[in-house]
């Protein structure tokens, strides 16, 4: 053995001891699979989700609710530790630890033993109990938002799930939890099931309007700034509810709704939204909310005399709470802005996936608690099945709209689809291009390639993906160079481009053309297409968006085509240090219906620092949090001849998203089992290798079941 393998094998041993304490071990200490223990055995009733309710004052002594919850956490989990219920009116920005309704519970996402421990409290918090009531127990206990390891949970957007959170800290070493004021007052139905006030309570009407700076991307909102364009001391108008009924219809596919500023009760679809399914909400557009220059609002933010574009504006001195958002069926719409900020103030564009908990046709409204007679303008919504995908789609991408232009229905997920784009556009600069190309004013020949004074190629058509934790479209070129109608570089005659377009899971195609400077002065559009890809045809061609009729050849004698077997489960163990990967020994007709489950993880070297990564995400002995390679820019090289991601499991060649088995979040951290459901595009066996450009350091290997589904 030469000196060099003994270094490697301690190198190794190192890591894989490593990789054991970031995976977390699959048997925990009873302690941590305990759940809080109930005082009291509760009937149906049950109090609604708590409405968010900021700080308004400073009572800074630890509420009875407060404390009484916290004590039950560290009483039921001993080894965990408590980081306080009071801060100081001296600390600045806005916390309901400064009102005593706040609980740090000292918990850490590098600790096994309190991972276990804070998943199994939010699982207890969020399930449904025997009576159908969902997120029962944070219903009881009046909990109004809930931050753990870069990620948030509001009763306010409770249909929204768990977001991204990015604020400055990314609680990793602790569980904040919020309470309403019902629940720190301890008056809520865990406490006293038979005698409980209906509603989450509210905070008494502020003295005076403190200071409190807008909060960016998932944080749960601050207080709300004061303005003074409305008047106060007359009639309150409430926030939009939810109706007792909803009318019944067609389900609801994709439909765009116009919902105007002066209807109080908005507006509904024509089509009915199916509960428990997943609808993408596209909204852009200002109305405005008062007269004058600057009264203006969007879907989630406002402007007023004196100040910039807010995500949280009171215009009630005497009313203090968010106003001018978005209801959908009552619920305050919790919306991503397109640029990834706090507030889209330049095409005003959100996104929002609402699960609905009811079928029926939900309406739509704005939140005016003043009056509705002033106001003028609308909002446009525009509303997808993600659980209803579509074979083929067409649409067109306008070359003014900045936030591009989303696809009218869904997309099947681990489905190859043919995308035809054609059309011009020009840019008010002097330049046309199409999808692909560009020719100046100042010169006639048609390049593929354009910088000018920008570094990059420009003027090409983006695609954008949604991610699990974003609404925010992930832009990138189409990938490699899409095929033009005629086969040249550029296709000077129709303008005509394809390209092949694999959806990692079921979402909308999103595209936008890349314009470097202004589009307020572009002109025209481009016209898409889009299809299943098939290995026997390339295609559209032609002009007009229209697949010619095929020259008919000789049909073939038909030969008897043997029946195939019934698919079995099979189960493989993919070698992370194979670059061949594994095959099934079945041979699977297209269109079989196959659910895959892989458990387990290995070790991996990127750059000069040990990874260790399972089906779906990673962690380093850096950052020892697992994230989703997908957004994990230090862990990109060559992959089956692309610039991917690495870590993940490819199947067939091709990195698709796998989800939690236990379906939260994206990363499983305690028993790394992930699966995915996907359905044959091709006859033939499932392959399974690691994405990696290097295998000859990996160790370690995945288990994965082929299962019919």
């Amino acid at each position: 053995m030469s000196c060099a393998q003994p270094r490697l094998l301690r190198g190794v041993a190192t890591v894989l001891a490593a990789v054991l304490v970031l995976a977390p071990a699959l048997a925990g200490s009873p302690a941590s699979a305990k759940v809080p223990r109930a005082p009291h055995r509760y009937s149906a009733k049950i109090e609604p989700l708590a409405s968010y309710v900021g700080q308004s004052t400073c009572s800074p002594a630890a509420k009875p609710g407060t404390q009484a919850f916290a004590n039950l956490l560290l009483r039921t989990y001993r080894h965990s530790r408590s980081l306080g219920i009071s801060r100081s009116c001296g600390v600045g920005g806005t916390s309901e630890h400064k009102e005593g309704r706040a609980f740090d519970w000292g918990v850490s996402v590098h600790s096994p033993r309190d991972r276990r421990a804070a998943q199994t409290v939010l699982r207890w918090l969020l399930k449904t109990d025997r009576h159908g009531n969902r997120y029962a127990m944070a219903r009881r206990l009046g909990i109004q938002y809930i931050i753990w390891n870069r990620r948030i949970w509001g009763a306010y957007a409770a249909s929204s799930g768990w977001r991204r959170y990015t604020g400055s800290n990314p609680h990793t070493d602790h569980v904040h939890f919020s309470m309403s004021w019902a629940g720190a007052r301890k008056k809520t139905s865990f406490w006293n099931p038979r005698n409980f006030p209906h509603g989450s309570g509210s905070a008494p009407t502020p003295p005076s309007a403190p200071e409190a700076p807008s909060s960016p991307g998932g944080r749960p909102p601050a207080q709300p700034q004061p303005d003074t364009t409305r008047p106060s001391g007359t009639r309150l108008i409430p926030e939009p509810r939810a109706p007792r009924r909803l009318a019944g219809g067609k389900p609801l596919v994709h439909e765009k709704v116009t919902v105007p500023a002066t209807v109080r009760a908005g507006a509904r679809p024509v089509g009915t939204l199916v509960a428990g399914h997943r609808y993408l909400l596209e909204v852009s557009g200002t109305y405005r909310y008062a007269k004058g220059r600057d009264a203006f609002a969007d879907a989630e933010c406002s402007d007023a005399r004196g100040s910039w574009w807010s995500r949280e504006r009171s215009v009630r001195r005497d009313h203090w709470a968010d106003h001018l958002d978005l209801y959908v069926d009552g619920h305050d719409l919790a919306a991503e802005p397109d640029d990834g900020g706090s507030c889209d103030d330049d095409t005003h564009t959100y996104r929002w996936v609402y699960q609905p908990e009811r079928t029926g046709r939900a309406p739509l409204a704005l939140w005016d608690p003043t009056r509705y007679t002033d106001n003028k303008g609308a909002l446009a919504v525009r509303i997808t099945d993600l659980d209803a995908p579509r074979d083929e789609l067409s649409f067109t991408v306008p070359a003014r709209a900045q936030a591009g232009s989303t696809s009218p229905g869904a997309l099947r997920g681990g489905t190859d689809y043919l995308v035809t784009v054609r059309g011009t556009w020009t840019d008010g600069d002097g330049i046309t291009a199409d999808a692909e190309c560009t020719r100046a004013d100042w010169e006639q020949t048609w390049r593929r390639d354009r910088s000018g004074d920008y570094d990059g190629d420009t003027h090409d058509l983006l695609v954008g993906r949604f991610g699990y934790d974003s609404h925010t479209p992930r832009l990138d070129d189409v990938g490699a160079d899409p095929v033009t109608d005629d086969g040249d570089r550029c296709d000077t005659t129709t303008h005509g481009y394809t390209f092949r377009w694999s959806p990692e899971r079921t979402q909308p195609l999103h595209l936008r053309v890349d314009d470097p400077g202004r589009y307020r002065d572009n002109r025209g559009a481009l016209r898409v297409s889009v299809r299943p890809w098939s290995e026997s045809g390339s295609g559209d061609t032609g002009s007009g968006g229209s697949t010619p009729t095929p020259t008919p050849t000789p049909t073939p004698t038909p030969t008897p085509t043997p029946t195939p077997g019934p698919v079995t489960q099979e189960e493989l163990r993919v070698d992370a240090a194979g670059s061949a990967g594994v095959r099934t020994t079945q041979s699977f007709p297209k269109g079989t219906a196959l659910r895959v489950t892989v458990t387990g993880y290995y070790a991996f070297r990127a750059r000069t620092d040990w990874v260790a990564a399972d089906a779906e995400c990673t962690a380093t002995s850096a950052d020892q949090t697992w994230q989703a390679v997908r957004d994990d820019s230090r862990l990109r090289g060559h992959f089956n001849g692309s610039w991917s991601a690495l870590g993940d499991l490819a199947v067939n060649g091709r990195l698709l998203s796998w989800r939690p088995r236990d379906g939260r979040g994206d990363c499983d951290e305690q028993d790394h089992v992930y699966t995915l459901d996907l359905v044959t595009d091709r006859d033939g066996p499932l392959s399974f290798v690691v994405a990696d450009s290097d295998y000859s350091d990996n160790k370690g290997g995945l288990d994965v079941v082929v299962a019919p589904r």
